[in-house]
């Protein structure tokens, strides 16, 4: 073998030996970075939906304020004045408007959901085992499954359809938003009751369980608005 040869083999094993410790080094970080920078990308979702909510109540009260030929809740319309749906069908009286009685139960079960996703928190971080935490995050998801099974039946008890004027349409809009974000709760609910059963939060890995109690809390606090705005200023 030649030196040439030699000292080019020598050089590929110093390569092959020193590239895993360059690479490990750029690809590993701290729990406390990996949590600063998930907490900070979790309150950026939490903004960026709060601008999706505020558009949410603008349309709500820009729209009952509009009350374009008395079609916000066609409180203007009668037999001998009759107004029209989105169909073209005549309206004569009225919309009713959606029961309290729903509307209040589903923001109830959020709620509850988000306190029980909550007290998992404190005691995933006081250092309670899985078989503490693990029921709290099991009922916590159940709790958003209701919601969500709730928020379905009350579709078909509405008095109205979408098409009967502009409360009825913000009023389903509000629905279905709420339905969407209830389902992302539950998914990620039921992956912290799923991670908490195979003891991943045990000994004091609590950060995961705050980001998700942090958007859960968001999702009921928005869900309990909407439903407050709905029952008294309808």
């Amino acid at each position: 073998m030649s030196v040439t040869d030699a000292g080019s083999n020598n050089t590929a094993d110093d390569a092959v030996t020193e590239t895993p410790a360059v690479v490990s080094q750029g690809h590993h970080e701290s729990p406390q970075q990996r949590h600063q920078k998930e907490h900070m990308a979790t309150w950026l979702l939490i903004a960026g939906d709060g601008v999706f909510f505020a558009l949410e109540i603008f349309f709500w009260f820009y729209l009952r304020t509009l009350n374009v030929n008395g079609m916000w809740r066609g409180t203007l319309c009668t037999t001998s004045n009759p107004c029209t749906d989105g169909l073209g069908n005549p309206i004569t009286h009225a919309i009713e408007k959606a029961s309290p009685s729903w509307t209040a139960a589903v923001a109830i079960l959020i709620i509850a959901s988000a306190a029980f996703v909550w007290i998992a928190e404190v005691q995933v971080r006081q250092g309670d085992s899985r078989r503490v935490t693990t029921p709290l995050l099991a009922v916590g998801a159940l709790l958003a499954l209701a919601a969500i099974v709730v928020q379905f039946l009350q579709f078909q008890y509405l008095p109205f359809t979408t098409i009967d004027g502009a409360y009825a349409s913000v009023f389903e809009f509000f629905m279905g938003s709420n339905i969407a974000h209830f389902l992302i709760v539950l998914m990620i609910v039921f992956g912290a009751y799923n991670r908490s059963r195979k003891g991943i939060y045990e000994q004091g890995h609590w950060y995961q369980v705050h980001l998700i109690r942090l958007f859960t809390v968001w999702v009921a606090f928005s869900a309990t608005v909407l439903a407050l705005i709905a029952i008294f200023l309808g």
